[in-house]
């Protein structure tokens, strides 16, 4: 009876020692807040860019972009000037990085060691998420839905980091038109300008130059190519249809004789504009460039985007509490898990095969998402975080994860009764979490 006892007790312990974790194992070290660091700033707050490889982490605050030193928590220095900071994006030299302004239709160039401006580049009225390219060098700049002759005046006043509630409806009429602005950043010019039917929202680029766009109010993902992007406004002389100088400008650039004054110095080229807005549907790309991927119905107001190069999925980030991953290279769904409420951003480490999408709704939470192979997924924590905490930056060295966000407060000080009391931002309250494991 022992013997067999032994027997059977040894046969389950091999069982188990071939037994293959699952995915809806907790993990042995929850990630939970380790440290809180005061940074101080005023106004609302977009985007965070980490650069691993320095340490820094890139903060686009109000009319500041705030840097700082991910293994202190020190302030290293701001880059200030701007109405309304909305993304920091770096180029691959280790040299520049770019900094969308939304109030004022730029982007800004910065040197990343002086953290000084060395350029300025009009892109048109909106600019907000960026994707750099580093084969072609070409900066994408996506201007959700643009106002058409809106003074700046008048655009500065626009609420920006504010989304508007889920879109559970059909999509929105065909005639709404978004913008991407091409900027060449070896000559820092604009260079082309594609339209793109609805409201666009945030982008990423994979490692192949696709770069991938929602499209918010259509609940669905562009992806283009950026090198074929490239050949057209770099070399618009072809028959390509679609393509044709941008408005207003001039279809030959070059010398000028002046009799006055003698040659001139030659023009830049005008902008190429590539009108992809006709005819756009998910069974009929645009002049054989754009693909268009459907969310519906699992998917409404896709917010925010994170890209696995290892495997090609698209991890898409939802307004109604969803996230879905999508295989890149056809746009068929692969699976659909549940989020927080108030999602702003999605991220994801590879090295770790973890997804994390930053809720900034109700009281504030992280949800953490466990890749075991290439097609399963599974939630294994919703971490508390903190109200309003929405945007989120991996860091692909450490594994250590940021959030931001403040406290609000109402001034006891004033007259009236409860009813008439405001929540504001409390002075000084602006603080990064660091999350880690």
């Amino acid at each position: 009876m022992r013997r067999l006892f032994l027997i059977s007790l040894a046969a389950c312990a091999g069982l188990h020692a071939q037994t293959v974790p699952q995915a809806t194992d907790l993990p042995s070290h929850p990630f939970f807040i380790k440290d809180t660091w005061y940074i101080g700033g005023t106004g609302t707050w977009d985007y965070l860019t980490m650069d691993s490889q320095a340490d820094r982490l890139y903060i686009a605050h109000g009319t500041t972009v705030q840097v700082v030193d991910a293994s202190t928590g020190a302030l290293l220095g701001t880059i200030g000037g701007f109405y309304e900071a909305r993304q920091v994006v770096l180029d691959d030299t280790g040299q520049l990085g770019f900094i969308s302004d939304g109030g004022q239709g730029k982007v800004a160039v910065f040197d990343r060691q002086t953290l000084k401006k060395v350029a300025e580049i009009d892109t048109g009225a909106n600019p907000r998420s960026m994707v750099y390219d580093p084969l072609t060098k070409l900066l994408f700049v996506v201007r959700a839905n643009p106002p058409a002759e809106t003074p700046a005046e008048a655009q500065m006043e626009q609420p920006t980091r504010r989304r508007p509630p889920a879109r559970e409806g059909p999509p929105a009429e065909a005639h709404t038109e978004s913008k991407v602005t091409v900027i060449d950043t070896q000559t820092e010019t604009v260079i082309g300008e594609i339209s793109l039917p609805g409201l666009l929202g945030f982008s990423v680029g994979d490692e192949n130059d696709n770069v991938y766009i929602s499209a918010t109010d259509r609940n669905a993902v562009y992806r283009f190519d950026a090198q074929a992007v490239a050949a057209l406004v770099r070399d618009p002389s072809g028959s390509e249809a679609g393509v044709k100088p941008a408005a207003g400008s001039s279809p030959e650039a070059g010398s000028e004789t002046s009799p006055e004054t003698g040659p001139e110095a030659p023009k830049p080229p005008a902008p190429v504009a590539l009108d992809w807005t006709a005819g756009v549907r998910a069974d009929n790309p645009a002049d054989g460039h754009l693909s268009v991927f459907s969310l519906s119905p699992e998917c409404a107001d896709p917010t925010s985007l994170a890209m696995d190069n290892a495997h090609m999925r698209l991890f898409v980030a939802c307004g109604n509490r969803r996230l879905v991953v999508m295989n890149a290279m056809d746009g068929n769904k692969v699976t659909t898990l549940p989020i927080g409420p108030g999602v702003d951003a999605v991220g994801y480490d590879q090295e770790r095969g973890l997804i994390f999408t930053a809720n900034g709704g109700a009281e504030g939470s992280m949800t953490i998402i466990r890749q075991d192979v290439t097609d399963s997924y599974a939630v294994i924590q919703t971490l508390p975080t903190r109200q309003r905490a929405g945007e989120l930056a991996v860091d692909a060295e450490t594994g250590a994860l940021y959030s931001v966000t403040d406290y609000l407060g109402v001034p006891l000080d004033k007259p009236g009764g409860i009813g008439t009391l405001v929540q504001t931002p409390v002075k000084g309250s602006f603080q990064v979490l660091e999350i880690a494991n």
